[in-house]
């Protein structure tokens, strides 16, 4: 059997990095695997407790072996070592690995640098601002980690070493702008590295009545808009989504397939230009105004329902520059297949929506517009109540909902009068989307949250094309001319009620947004083309790689002499005072006569050493010595004895 192996007794700096790295790994604990952060757990516990009390280290075989095991497991769970999970997670597990045979300051010091990775990893999944604080707290810790790993700090506190290590890195600072400004960087994400396996808050393909209400309840992000002129009214913000052609019954969804011809769009009054900021979804969608007229043709294009959608999904932050045109004519001529899948229904199902259905197209000869006012005034009129927590429906869910409940959110509404309308024989559709915004002064830009997801309906009719029709803004008007909260009753939890009553907090909120827009924009958005304009900003005509790379060079040399003229002066040599400087010039008149100081000599004894060596300089070096001492040790030095020493060492010949 292999020895074991013994660590050095009481390694300095240990527990500083097993908290190190237990701290790096922390963000990546609700990705890891349940199995893979116990392993993590044990081997930190272990190894502190191995270093308490003196245990032996496990023998190079069994080493080997965890190594094998940890490589076998992560494939068996991934199936690859490679990208953000399956890479993260065998780092980690190295590092486990890794804490069984630290022996000596190089180990712990490769650990530290592992926790160093583990927090660029955590970047790499996630460039919110909300975490860059902790992350650097971590990165002034791990630096003190490995300070206490080596010479220099074992008397210090551990205050003193944070201090110093932050210190540090505040040094480190103006490189670290440099290089972000000038370092070239690939087309891209900033991080260079999509950073999304898991998909975010957002609206799907799919809506079940309770879908939506369940999104609103969050008051996160969805995106932010910048406008070149006036933001349009509430009434016209209305930002399109997915549309939902195909219903069961119950669910609706958008086509499978998308094989419908196109229908042409008539651009009416003044267009609005903006530029819109989106959160990261795991979804392809770009939520524009509607209706979208002008896009980037190589990032977006707009499907046969006026849906702006991205070749990829959006697994970053991601910013367009749009035109929409908030008065519009769309589809005047409807095709058949169109036609056919927007007054398509399930054979069966709702027979009392159905019936309702046919009485108003009857009464109203098919006239979708009639069938549409007397619907609305339906929803107007009588007890219907909008409400975020409506109650659970069964299989005929429309028919309970419009003649029992009467209770629900807007995909409730939207939902009902779609079905209605389709079964009158009218081409109905929902759209799934945002409505409204809030606007912050603090940044000038709209903010549009997930509490402000809807649902509304378009109906097609004959020389108009497609109509917006918005059932909740008859039975709400609050919600589309105000926001969520003002159009649901006093005494239902809504996201922003706090917000919405107290200014101070509304002050707090709208600050710590425009914070996290600049951390969008200026930092994780700032790619190769926002690079290249910002060289042009700061005077630079056509920039390209090689002023990039010049730039970068003369910013490092410079960077490099005015920290080594700062070190030098930090760390020159005090000034001497008259009696040595004095001295130092009789050494070097008696260093010609190859008499010089010797080491750890003090003045004075090369100066008795001198007068016996030279007895022709005896009487004056004698002098000397007791005017240095004098002038050094004495109570009161006298300018006189001054002037007398600077006469006699004058007079000194070699």
């Amino acid at each position: 059997m292999a020895a074991l192996e013994r660590a050095e007794p009481g390694l300095r700096g240990l527990p500083w990095v097993i908290a190190a790295l237990g701290a790096a790994l922390a963000p990546h604990v609700p990705f890891l695997p349940a199995w893979a952060t116990l392993l993590l757990v044990a081997a930190g516990a272990w190894r502190w407790a191995a270093d308490r009390r003196r245990w032996l280290l496990p023998p190079k075989w069994l080493r080997v072996v965890a190594v094998g095991a940890v490589t076998l497991a992560v494939l068996g769970t991934y199936r690859t070592v490679n990208g953000i999970e399956a890479g993260t997670v065998f780092l980690a597990l190295m590092a486990g690995v890794k804490l069984l045979e630290t022996r000596g300051s190089r180990d712990l010091t490769v650990l530290v640098f592992i926790a160093y990775f583990l927090l660029y990893a955590a970047l790499l999944r996630d460039q919110r601002l909300p975490q860059l604080p902790y992350l650097l707290g971590v990165t002034v810790f791990a630096t003190a980690a490995l300070m206490r790993v080596h010479a220099g700090t074992a008397g210090d506190s551990g205050r003193d070493v944070l201090r110093r290590s932050a210190t540090l890195l505040l040094q480190a600072l103006p490189l670290a702008l440099l290089l972000f400004v000038l370092f070239p960087r690939l087309p891209g994400p900033f991080w260079g590295i999509a950073t999304g396996d898991q998909a975010r808050t957002g609206l799907g393909d799919e809506m079940t009545p309770g879908d939506i209400s369940d999104l609103s309840v969050s008051g996160e992000v969805a995106f932010r808009v910048r406008f070149d002129g006036e933001i349009p009214p509430p009434a016209q913000r209305y930002w399109r989504g997915p549309v939902l052609h195909e219903f069961d019954g119950r669910s609706w969804r958008r086509p499978r397939a998308q094989a419908f011809p196109s229908q042409e769009v008539q651009y009416v009054g003044d267009p609005v230009d903006y530029q819109i900021t989106l959160e990261p979804t795991d979804r392809p969608w770009i939520l524009a105004l509607d209706m979208p007229a002008a896009w980037p043709e190589r990032e977006a294009w707009r499907t046969y329902d006026f849906q702006l959608v991205s070749p990829r999904r959006l697994t970053e932050v991601s910013s367009f520059r749009l035109r929409s045109y908030p008065q519009f004519v769309a589809g005047t001529d409807l095709p058949l297949s169109l036609h056919r899948k927007g007054t398509q229904l399930p054979p069966e199902g709702n027979p009392r929506s159905r019936a309702l259905a046919r009485e108003l197209a009857a009464r109203h000869g098919g006239d979708p517009v009639a069938i549409t006012r007397d619907l609305l005034t339906m929803f107007r009129e009588q007890p219907f109540v909008y409400t975020l927590d409506p109650p659970k429906l069964a299989d005929n869910a429309m028919d309970e909902f419009l003649f029992e409940t009467r209770r629900g959110f807007c995909e409730h509404y939207a939902s009902a009068y779609t079905l209605v309308m389709r079964a009158a024989g009218v081409p109905a559709r929902v759209v799934t989307g945002y409505q409204g915004g809030e606007f912050n002064p603090i940044g000038g830009y709209l903010i549009v949250r997930q509490s402000d997801a809807h649902a509304w309906s378009e109906i097609w009719v004959d020389g108009r094309g497609w109509l917006r029709v918005d059932p909740t803004a008859a039975v709400a008007p609050e919600r589309i001319e105000q926001n969520l909260v003002r159009a649901l009753a006093a005494d239902e939890a809504a996201p922003g009620r706090l917000r919405d009553a107290n200014p101070l907090w509304l002050q707090v909120e709208l600050t710590w947004d425009t914070l996290n827009d600049f951390w969008n924009e200026r930092v994780v958005r700032f790619n190769a083309a926002r690079q290249m304009n910002l060289l042009e900003r700061l005077g630079f005509e056509d920039p390209d790689w090689r002023t990039l790379g010049l730039g970068l060079a003369a910013s490092l040399a410079a960077f490099f002499v005015t920290l080594s003229l700062y070190l030098a002066w930090r760390y020159r040599e005090p000034p001497r005072d008259w009696p040595a400087r004095l001295h130092a010039e009789v050494a070097r008149r008696l260093g010609k006569r190859g008499l010089v100081p010797a080491a750890a000599e003090g003045p004075v004894a090369y100066l008795e050493r001198a007068e016996q060596a030279l007895p022709d300089l005896a009487r004056d070096l004698a002098a000397i010595r007791q005017l240095y001492v004098d002038l050094r040790y004495g109570p009161l030095p006298n300018e006189s004895d001054l002037r007398r020493l600077k006469h006699l060492v004058n007079r000194l010949r070699p």
